[in-house]
């Protein structure tokens, strides 16, 4: 039986997953196929055969050699998956296409055995360097928290190029726990962990991200960490897991145990290796002993690990004269939703610096919690009394609270004031000119920009302003977006490929007949001559034609041992081949 007509009937029995994997790991160009009989000739060339072969190890290549040669080998686990899944040999025998074959044997040639790998060794004294590499990872994870809050409210564009612009980068840079770790590194972590995602070259922040700033800062790390570990695949995990050293020595191995190259995994590979230094997973290229358990899925020793360096929940905080609260160490979820929302940033890390402001004063607020609530949870979050100027600048905002209020009527943004004189104020400060407020009554000012800018402008020129709705009911600002325009995905071409596959199954032929009329159909077009065994009534015969056309299931030839021209119908061929 012909290796192509066998190789299309094992792959209508795969999968969708499997077709796109295959047609991921092999196919440079898969545009031209229309059907599994396209797509197992494709398989069966040279280079898709070696895009197969060169990724399986030393090991395997040499027993596939012995399997080409000799027609027998002693085939493990992963070998024998490799010939079902990736190589796809003949089903339900250990054995190889001829053509994966040739391939094969001329590949390996050349190759012999690999010396025996010196067992990696532990640095001794290495306890210090592994807990700074964790304490480092928990910064990182904590700069991670602020970057994807920064992305939630103003989305990221990335360049065609790669990387961010100037105006991202220098506005993210502040957030970033050293100047050695890019915001991109960060992007990197923040997709593994499933709270930020990118769609049409925009980096925007998941549903998962409000569940996620509410883990503690442990869980936080340790689910990056899973997720980590989930995204190596049996092949990086068997290689991070052979040197202790992940560099010059990691890829020294690659050479001796991958000879036919390994550039299909070195992408994955470095981005893999840069998330675990990050992570703490390795330190300078070394791997640390909470990396070693991650590998060796020791998820209590990882949990223990980190408990011992993450420090305890704060208690208390330092509220400042100058309106700065030092947090000594991370705060409980609920806490640290509090403080940024009464406060900004200023300095990020274990141990955190805010400053109350009046925008989140405002902000609590309009959500329905007065000041007297808002200086009672700060008190019994405080070491010592608040001083007297907080608690009478909290105070006095929650006294002052909804005497300006913007309203959007009509297409037109409305100002109004309880007070005619801060409305007069308002009128006349300069640094709202460009508002473009006018006076329209008594107690309103009126101007055709947009409710979200005015509200803005006014709060940064320290009024306090809320937003209303149509019946005078005040809400909480909305969060100001950069626009976007999302583009759907493009359909993946291996996706596409396994639809045209699924669309060309014709359920009233069989894979033998259908492969026979696409035989015929090739010998029409390249004029070839062909052997073909003709079902009769009397039994079946054997006839050498040149075939002139071949249409409607009816093939035009020429008999070459008459000179007759005969039409044969193709439901009575039985078997072809070359004459």
């Amino acid at each position: 039986m012909s290796s192509s007509l066998e190789l299309s009937k094992r792959l209508r029995a795969l999968t969708d997953e499997q077709l796109s994997e295959l047609a991921s790991t092999r196919l440079t160009n898969s545009t031209s196929i229309k059907d599994y009989f396209d797509l197992a000739d494709a398989l069966l060339t040279e280079d898709s055969i070696l895009s197969a072969v060169r990724r399986l190890p030393l090991e395997q290549l040499l027993q596939l050699r012995e399997l080409a040669s000799t027609g027998k080998t002693t085939a493990g686990a992963q070998l024998t998956s490799a010939l079902e899944h990736s190589l796809l040999g003949p089903e339900a025998q250990l054995a190889l296409y001829p053509e994966v074959s040739a391939v094969l044997l001329s590949a390996t040639e050349k190759l012999s055995p690999a010396k025996a790998d010196k067992p990696s060794k532990v640095v001794k004294g290495s306890e210090l360097r592994d807990a700074a590499a964790l304490e480092t990872a928990l910064s990182a994870i904590t700069s991670l928290d602020e970057l994807a809050r920064s992305i939630e409210s103003h989305h990221v564009k990335e360049l065609a190029r790669g990387g961010l612009s100037a105006q991202d980068s220098q506005r993210l840079a502040p957030l970033m726990p050293s100047a050695e770790i890019t915001p991109t590194a960060l992007l990197a972590l923040g997709k593994l962990s499933g709270i930020l995602a990118k769609n049409s070259g925009w980096w925007m922040a998941t549903e998962k991200l409000d569940g996620w700033l509410h883990l503690p800062l442990a869980e936080r790390w340790l689910a990056v960490t899973t997720a980590w570990s989930a995204s190596l695949g049996t092949d990086l995990h068997a290689i991070l897991s052979t040197e202790s050293n992940w560099g010059p020595e990691l890829h020294a191995w690659l050479e001796v145990h991958y000879p036919l190259g390994h550039d299909w995994l070195d992408a994955d590979l470095r981005d893999r290796l840069s998330d675990a230094e990050l992570l703490g997973l390795s330190s300078a290229g070394s791997v640390t002993a909470v990396g070693r358990s991650v590998l060796a899925d020791d998820w209590k020793a990882v949990n223990a690990a980190i408990a011992a360096v993450v420090p305890p929940f704060a208690e208390h905080v330092f509220v400042q004269h100058d309106f700065t609260v030092v947090a000594p160490g991370p705060l409980t979820p609920t806490d640290d939703v509090f403080m940024r929302q009464l406060c900004v940033v200023e300095s990020r890390g274990l141990a955190t610096t805010f400053r109350i402001t009046a925008q989140g004063t405002n902000h609590l607020l309009a959500q329905g919690t007065s000041a007297a609530q808002i200086l009672e949870h700060l008190t019994s979050l405080a070491a010592t009394d608040i001083p007297q100027a907080v608690s009478y600048f909290i105070t006095d905002l929650g006294e002052r609270f909804g005497t300006i209020r913007v309203r959007e009527v009509s297409g037109h943004t409305v100002v109004k004031a309880s007070d005619l004189l801060v409305l007069r104020t308002i009128n006349a400060d300069h640094a709202l000119n460009s508002l473009g407020l006018r006076p329209v009554s008594e107690d309103s000012l009126q101007t055709a920009i947009s409710a979200g800018i005015v509200l803005n402008a006014l709060l940064d020129a320290k009024y306090p302003a809320q937003l209303e709705d149509a019946n005078g009911t005040i809400i909480a600002a909305p969060v100001h977006r950069r626009s976007i325009e999302l583009q759907p995905e493009p359909v993946s071409p291996h996706v596409a490929l396994v639809q045209r596959l699924r669309g060309s199954r014709e359920a009233a032929t069989t894979d033998d007949a259908t492969w026979i009329a696409r035989q015929l159909d090739v010998a029409v077009r390249e004029k070839s001559i062909l052997i073909v065994t003709v079902s009769m009534p009397d039994g079946e015969r054997e006839f050498t034609i040149e075939p002139k056309g071949f249409s409607n299931g009816r093939l035009r030839c020429l008999d070459r041992t008459t000179e007759v021209e005969r039409t044969l119908p193709a439901s009575h061929i039985t078997a072809v081949r070359p004459g």
